[in-house]
């Protein structure tokens, strides 16, 4: 059986989405190119004629996909010559944005420095701002992205190497798209991101066969170990264990989770004298808030407003769910020898309760709200 028996093959559908990503695909590259260097007097204009263009493309693309199939059926189409000129199109037009995409951040065009997100509190950043200030953080990892997106851009252009091109692309727009979901980059950006990777997709499935083929001829030619059995007891082992030790790590974890988060000290008590609401300014150990975390970590800290590591003091803690009460181990005067202190909790309700402890000979008391 010929390529062409198998294309004339296809159903509408096949036809349909090669059809919309190359269609769709390269009109939104072009608008892409185009609208940021209209004039700024018409960028009010440049939303609802970008969607238009966009809908316009998409709507031409299922009218042809049906003119396709039914001409096809008639046996007067040759589909071996548009699947050709259309795959050619949506490999030109991924490579385009990812080429783009890539020499963005290498010069810093994408990913550069933000000066007002690196000076804003992160519980106040956005998905976006967060991404940005993320990946922002280092250099050396965009301009990493950056040659994986402009190799495997260069290597799309070239039919003998799109191949390796898609196996480069695709996981890197796989991590793309779901980093553009779960941190609602943006619906532009978000539908860009799917449309390259539904067409690196696309492309991969075009050449299921060779790689399927290829797959049974590189199998691994190494003698097995062991006998059936062994080598199933050891496979169900690798799974189980890392489970099984997981499950009770977070058993032993959650029994302190009712306490985790962050704690407003309401009033705090030191050797029977109160400590005054704005003594924290002098005073680093009139602790305004604290921090109870997974993992055994608690950050006590004088400012009311914001974290300041240099000023708060760090300690690991064990919670005794039977006694109700926590051991807290300080590393702050001696770290080889560290101090291990009661924490009496009393009248815990869930957003409130109240500690007492004994810390450098000082006998303190809290009240604390979450």
């Amino acid at each position: 059986m010929n390529s062409a028996e198998v294309i004339n093959k296809t159903k509408w559908f096949s036809k349909f989405s090669l059809s919309f990503l190359a269609i769709v695909g390269t009109t939104n590259t072009a608008l892409f190119i185009i609208l940021p260097l209209l004039p700024y007097k018409i960028s009010q204009f440049i939303l609802p004629v970008g969607f238009l263009t966009l809908g316009l493309a998409i709507l031409f693309s299922i009218g042809f996909s049906f003119y396709w199939h039914r001409k096809e059926n008639n046996g007067t189409f040759n589909s071996v010559k548009y699947i050709s000129w259309l795959s050619t199109l949506l490999r030109y037009w991924i490579a385009f944005l990812l080429l783009d995409f890539g020499f963005q951040k290498i010069f810093e065009v994408n990913f550069n420095y933000s000066y007002h997100i690196n000076d804003s509190l992160s519980s106040a950043l956005t998905g976006p701002e967060l991404t940005w200030k993320y990946y922002g953080f280092s250099y050396g990892l965009a301009v990493i992205l950056a040659f994986f997106q402009i190799i495997g851009g260069i290597l799309l252009l070239f039919k003998r190497t799109t191949l390796l091109g898609i196996a480069i692309l695709l996981p890197v727009m796989l991590n793309i798209v779901l980093i553009n979901v779960f941190y609602r980059i943006g619906p532009i950006t978000l539908f860009t991101s799917i449309l390259i990777t539904l067409g690196l997709v696309t492309l991969f499935l075009q050449q299921k066969v060779n790689i399927i083929n290829f797959f049974n001829q590189h199998k691994n030619r190494l003698p097995s170990i062991g006998n059936n059995f062994s080598r199933s007891i050891a496979r169900v082992l690798c799974i189980l264990i890392p489970l099984l030790f997981v499950i009770y790590y977070n058993y032993d974890v959650h029994l302190s989770k009712k306490y985790f988060g962050k704690w407003k000290v309401t009033s705090m008590t030191r050797n029977g004298k109160l400590v005054k609401e704005n003594q924290w300014q002098q005073d680093t150990l009139a602790w305004k808030t604290i921090y109870i975390e997974e993992r055994g970590k608690m950050y006590y800290c004088p400012n009311p407003y914001m974290y300041v590591d240099s000023t708060s003091l760090f300690m690991k803690y064990h919670h005794d769910d039977k006694e109700q009460n926590f051991k807290v181990i300080s590393y702050e005067k001696n770290p080889n020898k560290p101090d291990t202190i009661p924490v009496q909790i009393n009248n815990f309700r869930n957003n409130s309760m109240q500690w007492k402890m004994i810390l450098y000979k000082d006998t303190i008391q809290m009240e604390l709200k979450k």
